[in-house]
């Protein structure tokens, strides 16, 4: 068996055992008593009858779909995963495989039907539990079972993190719940699905995600672990919806569980990935959700969530906020000086922060000394101290705290922020007219995916742009010409105020088609390619109206046939204010671009929106952009939906 680092997982593949077994199940055959050849038979005759190899729930369970070239085809490359030599490309092989796995005469825990428990226990249903065969005594199914002890299990949405490609949208696996583990919670298990990466980074990476050349397997994890990966070092919230499975519905998901022990899927990162992997192992647990036939192109974790909350009796979800935004909370609890001493406690002179905190009474020198401690373990998760560090200036701090004995400190604790479920759809479509300087214009537009900074944030990340896969489609009424006005491959921004504990820069990327009007051909006939990307600072001011004001150095570069040189590129600068109010969005954005290789001519751009929400999944929006001498004012509205 295969032990992580603190727990067992999922039990791997033997290959000399898989290598052997055709050469087994044949031997085993052919010594069957005549009795045995006769039941043997007979089951095939029973399960052939029933075309049981066409059954919804064994297509399932083998995950099958139609190939590349028509054709029955298995998505698990892994040959462990099958019994027939044939069975990832022939469901009644495999079944017939199955039924023969009936009669295998080894050890029990090495027989077809304690490696596929789910598999044989719906064989057993369909078949009336063949009369002379006893179900076979699975000691290391059932151990594994009774380590895990289940009580129930939750869907775990963790939430956004803009720094790591792989989890921009957030990532969705299954808390398993312990029986009577009320209030040890970190001892529970998770089920997680992920892809096993080689280290590769950068264009590697995203080529190899893209086209799922990356295996993706399964794993039960600690969940303290998940807590620690998540919830300390990448500063995500974590959201847990329960799922209300039976007793039932419980053994069925841990019994497939155990077969996927033994599976591999390629991992794409856009359709079949972390969540979307989720989807089956539930349609196995309970089959009339039927999960997995919602989604038929790219799969994002919040529209996954949205999904299975849609097919299960609601809830109130728990909500475990990420441990930077709980150190946050303590900090606004204290006065300044307070929060000027947790600070030195923490990074500064810790022994003249201790002499100066000793006048203060016990209660607020408890929370002091707490905070700086909380601030002392973000740092480390956050990968800014070591572990060395993290020891030598916490123990003094607790030390303190544990002479001063038991006080009030902190109540309650940060504001439960609106979950994934309240969030807009993720996918957007638009229409709206546009005042040109010689006429009218006519837009469609439409997003894939997710948001931007004049989108409603609720449900997800504030402050942030995730757009991908957009594009914008205009008539001129002028030239009665339809073109392309601009389409976006992709577009990420993350806007951070300034903290000085905290100390994140602001940046933005993007990539995408634009039309380069400052040049002045006709509109619609300067269409270049263009990269840009760019980090800075912003800084936040809360008063009647909430204020983000930025400003980012940045480096644009564009390919076309409309610059004069066919390229472009150079550094600039971009301002901007994010403003938000209630139901209203405001954004004012500038930027200049001394562009310094190419087409040498400077770029002034810029724009400014307001959007108003109208309801969860619609909006209005007025928008005026120049680019150079080229202006225009657009009003739209806009639509969120899902489309599977």
């Amino acid at each position: 068996m295969k032990y992580g680092r603190v727990g067992r997982v999922f039990p791997p593949a033997r290959p000399l055992f898989f290598l052997l077994l055709a050469v087994l199940c044949a031997s085993s055959a052919a010594a069957l008593s005549p009795e045995q050849e006769l039941r043997r038979l007979a089951l095939r005759q029973a399960a052939e009858s029933a075309s049981l190899w066409n059954d919804p729930y064994w297509r399932r369970l083998l995950y099958y779909g139609k190939g590349l070239f028509g054709g029955e085809k298995s998505n698990s490359v892994k040959p462990e995963f099958y019994l027939s030599k044939w069975g990832a490309i022939n469901p009644r092989l495999e079944l017939e495989a199955a039924v023969d796995g009936f009669f295998f005469e080894g050890k029990d825990d090495d027989s077809p039907e304690c490696r596929f428990p789910e598999r044989y226990r719906w064989l057993r249903e369909k078949l009336g539990d063949p009369a002379g065969l006893p179900a076979r005594t699975c000691k290391e199914f059932e151990d594994w079972k009774a380590a895990l002890n289940v009580d129930s299990a939750g869907l775990v949405f963790a939430a956004g993190y803009l720094n790591n490609p792989s989890t921009l949208y957030g990532h969705t696996f299954l808390r398993l719940h312990r029986r009577g583990g009320a209030g040890t919670d970190l001892l529970d298990y998770t089920v997680n699905y992920a892809a096993v990466t080689d280290g590769s980074n950068g264009l590697l990476f995203a080529f190899k995600g893209l086209f799922g050349l990356y295996p993706g397997q399964f794993s039960t994890v600690p969940y303290y672990l998940k807590i620690q990966e998540y919830h300390n070092m990448e500063n995500r919230d974590l959201w847990e919806f329960p799922l209300y499975l039976t007793p039932a519905e419980l053994d069925r998901l841990l019994a497939h569980c155990w077969e996927l022990g033994k599976a591999a899927f390629p991992y794409y990162f856009f359709t079949r990935n972390c969540s979307w992997q989720l989807l089956p192992l539930l349609d196995i647990a309970r089959p009339e959700l039927d999960l997995e036939g919602r989604f038929h192109a790219w799969v994002i974790p919040s529209d996954t969530v949205k999904a299975v909350l849609a097919a299960v009796k609601p809830g109130v979800p728990d909500w475990r906020p990420s441990l930077w935004k709980t150190v946050e909370w303590k900090r606004s609890q204290l006065a300044a000086g307070e929060r000027a001493l947790a600070a030195d406690l923490a990074r500064g002179d810790q022994a003249a922060a201790l002499k100066r905190l000793a006048p203060y009474p016990p209660a607020v020198k408890a929370a002091v000394l707490e905070t700086a401690a909380d601030y002392l373990s973000w740092r480390f998760y956050a990968r800014r101290i070591r572990k060395d560090e993290l020891d030598r200036r916490t123990d003094p701090l607790l030390a303190e705290r544990a002479a001063l004995g038991p006080q009030t400190t902190f109540t309650g604790g940060p504001a439960r922020p609106a979950s994934v479920r309240a969030a807009h759809d993720s996918m957007r479509v638009g229409a709206g007219f546009v005042a040109l300087k010689h006429g009218t214009g006519y837009d469609l537009t439409f997003r894939s995916a997710l948001q931007d900074l004049l989108d409603d944030p609720e449900g997800y990340l504030p402050d942030a742009a995730l757009e991908m896969g957009s594009f914008r489609v205009r008539y001129d009424d002028r030239y009665n010409r339809v073109y392309l006005k601009d389409a976006r491959l992709a577009r990420v921004i993350s806007l951070n105020p300034w903290d000085p504990w905290v100390r994140r820069q602001s940046w933005e990327m993007a990539a995408g088609v634009e039309q380069a009007d400052e040049t002045g051909r006709q509109a619609g006939g300067s269409a270049i390619w263009a990269m840009n990307a760019g980090a800075g600072l912003a800084a936040e001011w809360r008063g009647p109206v909430r204020q983000l004001w930025y400003l980012l150095a940045e480096a644009d570069a564009g390919i076309g046939g409309a610059l004069d040189s066919g390229w472009r590129a150079g550094p600039g600068l971009k301002a901007g204010l994010l403003a938000d109010k209630g139901p209203f969005r405001g954004l004012v954005e500038a930027r200049y671009i001394a562009y310094t290789f190419g087409d040498t001519a400077p770029l002034w751009a810029g724009t400014a929106g307001l959007s108003w929400k109208v309801s969860r999944d619609s909006a209005l929006r007025l928008e005026r952009s120049w680019r150079g001498k080229v202006a225009e004012t657009g009003l739209y509205f806009n639509a969120f939906f899902f489309a599977p």
